[in-house]
């Protein structure tokens, strides 16, 4: 209960200022955390999907194939999905099916990642408006009270310090998160665009009656000791 109340009046102490930046700090934490869990979400051995995939297309098994998509957590069997679907169109037109299933997914990676970058900006600019305005407050307080002592400019100027260092906190963790996200997209989005290429592959040997690369669905290691 004492942790509220000091927080309240540290809330206070900043002025109104601080108000905007606990709105900018709730809806990034929000995101942050929506975001993890998105991400956590997402298929994570790629590599093993393309195996498993390979292996019931070597044998004419595309409804297998398909299965094991809908199985599978994530957008990449879903992207992949949109591939097998078409897998008896030539390799051109399956390359294409994959890029508009790929771009259409590709929001939903970058969902609400805008708004982090906003945030990023925007909160400095908000501390700043909260040092201007505890500069104002302190400089009413000299002139209500006739004199400039350290005493009664300290609540203004306490106020205006309060503001600006909330402002770049909220600013340093919203860049953090932000480019983790964007590194973190741009790393997927590179591996789902390898794994559709390489789909598209499987199914283009499959359609001319060739032999599928045996490094594209063979088992790993693991598998092959399990059974």
């Amino acid at each position: 209960m004492e942790y509220f109340s000091n927080f309240y009046a540290f809330l206070v102490r900043g002025g109104p200022a601080m108000i905007g930046l606990l709105a900018c700090s709730i809806i990034a934490v929000a995101i942050v955390i929506e975001r993890l869990v998105f991400f956590s979400g997402q298929h994570g051995d790629s590599k093993e999907l393309l195996r498993q995939l390979g292996s019931r297309i070597a044998v004419d098994d595309i409804p297998g194939a398909i299965k094991v998509t809908k199985a599978s957590k994530g957008m990449l069997p879903k992207i992949l999905a949109f591939g097998l679907l078409r897998g008896t169109k030539n390799r051109a037109d399956i390359t294409d099916a994959l890029s508009i299933a790929l771009m259409e997914h590709l929001n939903s990676l970058e969902r609400n990642l805008a708004v982090i970058g906003t945030i990023a900006v925007i909160a400095p600019f908000v501390g700043l408006f909260g040092t201007v305005l505890g500069i104002i407050h302190a400089f009413d307080d000299i002139a209500r009270v006739g004199n400039s002592t350290p005493a009664v400019v300290a609540a203004g100027v306490g106020e205006a310090l309060i503001t600006t260092a909330a402002g770049l906190f909220v600013a340093v963790i919203a860049v953090i998160f932000f480019n983790y996200f964007k590194t973190r997209i741009k790393s997927y989005n590179q591996e789902m665009i390898v794994a559709a290429n390489q789909l598209a592959e499987m199914l283009h040997f499959h359609n001319v009656g060739e032999s599928i690369p045996t490094d594209l669905y063979q088992p790993s290691p693991s598998s092959k000791t399990a059974t």
